[in-house]
This record gives structure tokens, sequence and C-alpha cells, in this order.
């Protein structure tokens, strides 16, 4: 635990036991005048020591036997329990990851843990930027908890939570969620209590785009999934043949749809989830809902001779292995098949060239996208070279 954390932990202790400091100053305070009032031959010096019951005259009347008696309880459960029991207890980051976050100033709040505010907090840590956090899944920022940095714990939603990453106080919000609901609710809470703070907020459908766009609420708004479809529309460019993408989220819908409008071309769409797509379906698009991890899961549904280009948009960390499978049998099989592999991991990266196969990040792209987009005093601007 850092030297801040360890005031901070003082701090909320000893907000936590002001009653009973109160109670115990009250105490020793009545001792001492009546100390004062009942000896006055004594010095003031002699009637500390009584009040604080190293010494006691030996003519004290009742309250002061009785004082004799309660105050070296009060001393040891009051001050001595409060610094043994609580000042060296078990470190509780989630409450001091709080309070650091409540102290922030013209800093980046962020809100939802995914892979796009993964790159954001790397970024601020690097280069030592004011950031805090909103996540309600623990264990997913787990890491940084420990590592003593400003999280906050619970639904963004909530005000008290957007108060205690004092919102107020922030230069601007990243909304990074899944969820369109909690997007809109938090964009609205936000701006009510910070008229002038940029907010950045990530959704997909494009009369939700429109209307955080609109006053009151100012906010940028983007689509990570778009942004991802620029490499796409390149690599798809005067293309023939049929294609296989396989995944579950906007991104792949987007990819499906966009090559069965082109002429000619087959699209078989692996989504296991979903039986269908945000998008208008047309002859060319084909939906499969199952999990193909196999080269056989395919062949069930299309010639993998007549297929020239492969995109395997999984985002699970769990399913790297199902994606690194796939590309190797590709390259082993069928090695005129372009394959396209979706990362997060940039370490995967090296795995998945071996295989003759190109991969892209949409959390990368966004993140540049996003760079090139906010304010010249962002945390995530680009930093000139000195």
């Amino acid at each position: 635990m850092t030297l801040l954390n360890t005031f901070i932990a003082i701090h909320l202790k000893l907000k936590q036991y002001k009653l009973q400091f109160i109670f115990f100053f009250l105490f020793w305070f009545a001792g001492f005048f009546f100390f004062l009032i009942t000896e006055p031959e004594y010095s003031l010096g002699q009637i500390i020591l009584f009040s604080i019951t190293v010494n006691i005259p030996s003519d004290a009347g009742d309250f002061g036997q009785f004082y004799a008696v309660v105050w070296p309880i009060l001393l040891e459960v009051i001050f001595f329990g409060f610094i043994m029991g609580e000042l060296f207890e078990k470190y509780n980051p989630v409450i001091t990851s709080r309070i650091i976050a409540s102290h922030k100033r013209n800093h980046a709040v962020i809100i939802g843990y995914h892979h796009l505010s993964e790159r954001i907090i790397e970024y601020c840590i690097n280069h030592k930027e004011q950031f805090c956090l909103i996540e309600d899944n623990e264990e997913l920022v787990e890491d940084l908890l420990n590592a003593g940095h400003p999280i906050i714990i619970g639904d963004a939603t909530e005000t008290t939570n957007l108060e205690l990453a004092n919102v107020k106080r922030a230069n601007e919000v990243f909304i990074n969620i899944n969820d369109v609901r909690v997007a809109i609710i938090c964009t609205e809470k936000i701006r009510k209590m910070n008229a002038d703070c940029n907010i950045y907020v990530r959704a997909f459908e494009d009369h939700v785009l429109e209307y955080l766009k609109e006053p009151p609420l100012n906010a940028y708004s983007f689509s990570t999934s778009k942004w991802a479809m620029q490499n796409v529309q390149e690599w798809t460019k005067n293309k023939t043949g049929s294609a296989i993408v396989i995944g579950r989220d906007t991104l792949t819908h987007r990819i499906a749809y966009h090559i069965s409008q082109q002429p000619d071309r087959e699209v078989y769409l692996f989504d296991d989830i979903h039986d269908g797509i945000e998008f208008v379906v047309n002859k060319q698009l084909h939906i499969c809902n199952e999990f193909a991890c196999f080269l056989s899961d395919l062949r069930a549904h299309v010639n993998l001779e007549e297929v020239t280009q492969v995109f395997i948009c999984w985002k699970q960390e769990s399913e790297f292995d199902e994606s690194i499978y796939l590309t190797s049998k590709f390259n082993l099989r069928y090695p005129h098949i372009e394959v396209f592999v979706r990362i997060f991991d940039e370490e995967i990266k090296d795995i998945i060239k071996k295989h003759n196969a190109k991969t892209f990040s949409t959390s990368r792209k966004a993140f540049k996208m996003l760079q090139k987009v906010v304010m010249p005093n962002s945390v995530i601007a680009p930093k000139v070279m000195k």
C-alpha cells in the first residue's frame, strides 16, 4: 500500500470513528474541568495528569473515583482499539480506490471496462494522466484495484457513483458500454451534473447516435463497428467468391451484410446466439444459427472450395484457441482462402500471422480514431514528442 493510500485509509477510519472520538474528548474535558474546580491548590500540569489518570488526588470525590475507573477503559477501547484494530487491519482496495477517485479534478471518467476502455486506461497510466473508472464487475478490475488506481465499483446510472467519481469536476467522460439504455441514462445524468465536460459515447443505432449529439446532451457519439468497417471495406473491395463470417456482435453482422451487398457473392454467417441481424437480410446472406469451430461444421453448409474469404470475429478470450485452430486448418487445407481474425491481445498477432492470416482489432482502431476527434486537452490526445 502506497503512502497516499495509507493516509486515505487513516482519513477514512477517522471519519468512521468521529462520534467515538467526540465522546472520548467530552469525557476527558469533563474530568479535566472537574479536577480544575475541585482541586484549585494543584498546578495546571498536575490537573492534566489527573485528567489522564496518571495520578489521582487522595481526597478525590465519588466522581473523581468513577472517572479514574472509566477513563482507562475508554482509553483502551476507543483510542488504542482504534489504532490496533483499525489502522492495522487488512487493506481494503475497493474503499481506498473510491476515496482516491473522489479527490480527482480535471480528469477523465471512464464508464465500463471493456477493450476500448482498457486501451484508454493503459494510455493514461503510461502518460501519467488523471482518470477514474466506474465498473460494476469487481473481478474485471481486480488488478487495477490492487494497483491502487481510482475505481468505483457499482452501477454507473446511480447518481451516488457518479458523484464519487467527481463527474462535476471532470474534464471529459468516455462511456464504453454495450447497454444503450444505460449509456443514455448516464449521458443525461452527467450532462445535468456537468454542463461543460466533453462526453464521448459508444453506440450503434443511428437514431441513438443522432439523439446523443443533439442539445442539451451535445455528446460525441461513435460506433466502433463502423470505424472497423473501414478496413473491411478495403479488404473486400472487388473480391469474388463466397465468404464466411463467424461471430456474434454488431461488427460481425455488419461484415456479413456488407459482403452480401456485393454482386455475385454468397455470405454464410455463423452466429450461435442470434437467428437474425439488425440489417435487411437478402438472398445472398445465409444465417447459420450454430457454433462453428471445426471445418466439418462449415462444410455442412458451404462448399469451402468456393470460399475466398473468412472473417473470424469472436471476441471472448476463451475462444482464441478456436480462432487459432480454425486459422491453422484453413491455411493447411485451403491455402487459397484469405483469413481475417479479430484479436484484442497483441501477443496473439504473431501466432495468427504464422498461418498466413491477417489480424484486426476494433478497440485499437477505435482508440486511434478517438484520438483524432478528442479535444487537445484530452487525456488520450496524442502527445507531442519533444
